[in-house]
């Protein structure tokens, strides 16, 4: 009976590492968030997929592709669910103009925010998660190794 890798035993992790990370980024960057229950509902979803993801992505450059798509839909996702606070959110995705739909100005809007920045943030938080994601499991698999030989010793 073969051994299961390390990456398949811990892959869940890091759909949580995503959501968090990218909910950070989202905040970071004038978004706002949306309610405790759909966060959890992204992290569901993002462990699921991490978990479907983990016996086909293997290294570094799918990884980090896996994971921009993964900061971008939760983006969207964030600014679906998120809500709308003045000066935050949907004037943040509107381009930073300040202008509510139809060019009418919104109610407390504030020219605070650039779009660059959460694109930014974002990828930062799809590095960080490939970065933390490989460095982890590299560190299992280097414990799984060193158990392995203990054990045939």
């Amino acid at each position: 009976m073969s051994a299961i890798p390390v990456q398949d035993k811990w892959a869940w992790v890091s759909g949580l590492l995503a959501v968090g990370l990218g909910l950070a980024a989202h905040m970071a960057a004038g978004g706002s968030a949306p309610a405790i229950p759909v966060v959890l509902g992204f992290a569901a979803l993002c462990c699921l997929a991490a978990q479907l993801l983990a016996r086909w992505v293997h290294g570094p450059l799918l990884l980090l592709l896996a994971s921009g798509v993964a900061q971008q839909l939760l983006h969207l996702g964030f600014v679906a669910f998120g809500g709308y606070f003045p000066g935050t959110g949907l004037v943040e995705h509107l381009h930073g103009t300040g202008q509510g739909l139809g060019d009418v100005p919104a109610a407390g809007a504030s020219d605070g925010g650039s779009p660059h920045i959460m694109l930014y943030t974002h990828m930062a938080a799809a590095i960080l998660t490939l970065v933390v994601t490989a460095g982890v499991t590299r560190l299992l698999n280097r414990a799984s190794l060193r158990a392995t030989e203990g054990n045939t010793a």
